[in-house]
């Protein structure tokens, strides 16, 4: 019988008390009135920033306008090229940006011995689909491709996300793949959203009270992917590729209350399926959003310390 832990289900009652008190629900706003309130109790839910060795911000050219990044150094690291993640945040395309996941970024740095850059892709309903895809995309390939100027080692570049950050980081490494590039060296895919296409078991069953509901899943896709939209594109649903040989390896998680769990166990086993060397983890009594609501979930330092390991271990870092 699930259970859902303590901590998850004190949170849950805190935002269903402020929706009693008169807080509006996020999927009944505007999406950019949603959009400012969420991102600022986002970067207040994350666990205290700790030190990092440096933080740069820069940009580059993207395919629709210049894409900002963050980059974080890990405490300890000397000068030189290091094994280097290109980190995707979650927000279901519309919200959430470098500030939303710069604590979790700056740990993630420092557990794993590897630089962080925290990649700002432009999001809906301003820049529809595939405008975040195309900019994930575009990011790997200038940091991989410019590796000397960002003090990454070429030979260890990953990429990963939470969310539909995760998704975009599934979908860098399924694209490179099909057109014939170097591709990532390792994909840490946090609750990633893998098939748009249908409804799972845990979509349903999870589809109410428990912070990613299907209101604000529609409320997210109706801005990410308007009606008319191929839901069986291989960008919105990558758990329809037919063939996972030669992927990168990989770390899935899943969290066991998140209605996203099942196409993340789904996306780790076809991997596995693939032998592609994949390390699955599931959380089994928190919510979605737990990697990053660190402040009251301690179920997510312990993610983000697992998630980092497993790289750190991979790299040899």
């Amino acid at each position: 019988m699930e259970k859902l832990d303590a901590e998850a289900r004190l949170l849950l009652d805190l935002m269903g008390k402020s929706v009693e008190d008169g807080r509006p629900r996020l999927d009944t706003l505007p999406h950019a009135v949603g959009r400012k309130a969420v991102d600022k109790m986002s970067e207040d839910s994350e666990a205290p920033p700790p030190e990092v060795a440096s933080v740069d911000d820069g940009g580059f050219a993207g395919p629709g306008s210049e894409i900002h990044f963050r980059r974080y150094r890990p405490l300890g690291s000397e000068a030189g090229p290091l094994p280097t993640l290109i980190y995707y945040h979650g927000g279901g395309f519309v919200i959430g940006n470098i500030e939303t996941h710069d604590s979790t970024c700056r740990r993630l740095a420092n557990k794993s011995r590897c630089q962080v850059i925290s990649i700002d892709y432009r999001l809906a309903p301003e820049h529809p689909f595939p405008a975040p895809i195309d900019d994930g995309i575009a990011a790997f390939q200038h940091i991989r491709d410019n590796a000397a100027a960002f003090d990454a080692d070429p030979k260890r570049i990953a990429v990963g996300g939470d969310s539909a950050g995760g998704a975009i980081a599934a979908v860098v490494c399924q694209s490179m793949r099909r057109a014939g590039e170097a591709m990532p060296a390792f994909q840490m895919l946090i609750y990633p959203a893998t098939d748009s296409s249908r409804e799972s078991a845990s979509r349903k069953k999870f589809a109410e009270g428990y912070f990613l509901t299907r209101d604000l899943m529609t409320w997210f896709w109706d801005a990410y992917a308007p009606a008319g939209t191929d839901l069986t594109d291989l960008r919105l649903s990558p758990l329809l590729e037919k063939d996972f040989a030669g992927l990168p390896p990989a770390f899935v998680l899943t969290a066991g209350f998140d209605p996203l769990r099942d196409e993340g166990r789904a996306y780790a086993d076809r991997l596995i399926d693939a032998s592609v060397k994949t390390t699955y983890v599931n959380y089994p009594g928190t919510i979605h959003g737990f990697f990053s609501l660190t402040r009251f979930l301690k179920q997510g330092i312990k993610a983000n310390d697992e998630a980092a390991a497993v790289m750190a271990a991979f790299f040899g870092s």
